[in-house]
């Protein structure tokens, strides 16, 4: 019932109330209004506490399924590893050379590894840990972590905290991504011996084969942080056969940093991660009034076995009902309901200009920018005489990429790009996508010499890193300008594109005469 409603409702309620009361029963008129205004805010209260109810239990199954999501995309990725990592390991034996760096062994652990944090000469970047002696396999099996690294490396947005690793089943080691300090360097000696090693192994345990590729195991805790973790694994084949596993450790404290709930919100909140084959759980947050009152309940399953679940105090519910009564009995309640409505609707008008702002498959802003927003900033700096320089951006050979591998690797591509200049840019830099492989940078305060030095590494570092499984690389051409006094943005971008392709036709001519050389 919306707002006009109640003031017609109201109407026909006093015309039918004056009629037959006001004049001879003023007294008896009174209480029926006030019983029919009471009735009123009562049914208000009711309804908004229903939908109170509706929208926090949807705002923390919203908050249980972005943990899900997390956790599932690290599995697939996890999964996609594992296959590169074993098509890689079957295309390249392990030369027969000495062992790309030196692994060492430790007498009083009984352990051999390798740290870079404790050998500067060690340029990968992960740490080896196992159990005995290095054997000569095992030190040109060191050849193959470099593309270990090279996975790993890659970065990706996620909320929640994770540590790769591979560990041989049939050489009895660990290749860990996190750097860990000398003093954890330690695998407790016998633990490839453990109960623990020998349950989650995926070539023993048959519980852990299913199609999708990837499992994940209950909460135990963790040999070297000794924290509570959840682990996703895949097998690693050779031969047909499972050699090893690559897993992502999931510290369980890390799945709070995924939680977004207002500070006041979670004091009513219990979540746990619960696994029903060992019947246990472990708390992810603990919230202080659960436990006095009955509580709402909301669970998302990961898989089979695993689930994250809530609990939700009714007590949240009961103090925002006493607040809507009082607020209610000095007639404010409707005021504040539609000053709710008011910032949702406002919300939703933010968030749609936003999106009107926003290139869907980049992230970065369109064209439309430049229109509305663009010109009215680039005037208030050259009105303080700050610099304001452009970079125009463009792919390189982007139709031969689309033509060769798809439009899907296209898009990649175009992605890739884009995070490039996100990652390398200032929080005061905009980032455009102009439509197709065109890309610019306005960047306010910064002159042409700085421009260009960024262009330059933007350049470098999209050329110098690959954005999918098909080993593509691409490369950027650049044309940079410092807007002038008076100079229209379009204007400025119209010069940047100039020398963007001059530059691209040197580029050109520069590789046509190496050929010829």
């Amino acid at each position: 019932m919306n707002n006009n409603n109640h003031s017609i409702l109201e109407e026909q309620q006093t015309s039918w109330f004056t009629k037959h009361f006001v004049v001879s029963h003023y007294l008896l008129n009174r209480v029926i209004v006030l019983s029919i205004n009471v009735l009123l805010l009562t049914f208000l209260v009711v309804m908004n506490t229903q939908q109170e109810i509706s929208a926090a239990k949807e705002y923390v199954q919203g908050n249980l399924n972005q943990i899900k999501k997390s956790i599932i995309s690290l599995a697939y990725r996890n999964e996609r590893y594992a296959r590169t990592f074993s098509k890689q390991i079957t295309t390249l034996q392990a030369p027969q050379t000495s062992a790309l760096v030196d692994v060492h062994y430790y007498p009083e652990l009984n352990e051999f590894g390798f740290n870079r944090n404790v050998y500067p000469s060690n340029l990968l970047n992960g740490s080896l840990i196992g159990a005995g002696k290095p054997t000569d396999e095992i030190e040109k099996e060191t050849n193959f972590f470099p593309f270990l690294d090279d996975l790993w490396s890659q970065q990706h947005q996620n909320s929640i905290k994770y540590n790769y690793y591979y560990i041989s089943h049939t050489s009895k080691y660990f290749y860990l991504s996190t750097k860990y300090s000398v003093s954890d360097f330690n695998t407790r000696k016998h633990f490839f011996s453990t109960s623990l090693y020998n349950h989650y192994r995926s070539d023993t345990n048959e519980q852990y084969q299913n199609k999708e590729g990837f499992y994940f195991t209950a909460p135990y805790t963790d040999y070297i942080t000794h924290e509570k973790v959840i682990t996703l694994k895949s097998p690693v084949h050779k031969a047909r056969q499972v050699i090893g596993d690559i897993g992502v450790d999931i510290p369980i404290a890390s799945l709070r940093s995924a939680i977004t709930l207002p500070r006041n919100f979670k004091a009513y909140l219990t979540l746990f991660f619960n696994n029903k084959a060992e019947d246990s759980q472990i708390n992810i947050l603990q919230g202080s009034k659960t436990a006095l009152g009955p509580y709402l309940t909301m669970k998302v399953d990961i898989d089979e076995q695993n689930a994250i679940c809530a609990h939700l105090s009714i007590l949240f519910f009961l103090s925002s009902v006493i607040q809507n009564i009082i607020i209610g009995l000095v007639i404010i309640f409707l005021l504040n309901y539609m000053y709710s409505l008011l910032k949702k609707y406002q919300f939703q008008k933010n968030h749609f200009q936003l999106e009107a702002f926003t290139d869907s498959l980049t992230g970065l802003f369109n064209r439309r920018i430049m229109e509305k927003i663009l010109p009215r900033l680039v005037k208030e700096y050259q009105d303080k005489k700050t610099p304001v320089s452009i970079i125009a951006i463009d792919a390189n050979d982007f139709k031969i990429i689309n033509d060769t591998y798809g439009h899907e690797i296209g898009d990649k591509a175009l992605i890739h790009i884009a995070n490039n200049i996100s990652h390398l840019s200032r929080k005061s830099d905009i980032g455009l996508r102009l439509g197709g492989d065109e890309f610019c940078i306005v960047l306010p305060d910064c002159p042409l010499d700085k421009a260009m030095r960024m262009a330059n590494r933007l350049s470098i570092a999209i050329n110098q890193s690959r954005f999918c499984e098909h080993n593509v690389q691409t490369s950027i051409t650049a044309g940079c300008i410092e807007v002038t006094k008076n100079e229209s943005l379009n204007d400025a971008l119209k010069r940047a594109d100039h020398i963007l392709y001059q530059n691209k036709k040197n580029n050109k001519i520069t590789e046509q005469l190496k050929k010829y050389q």
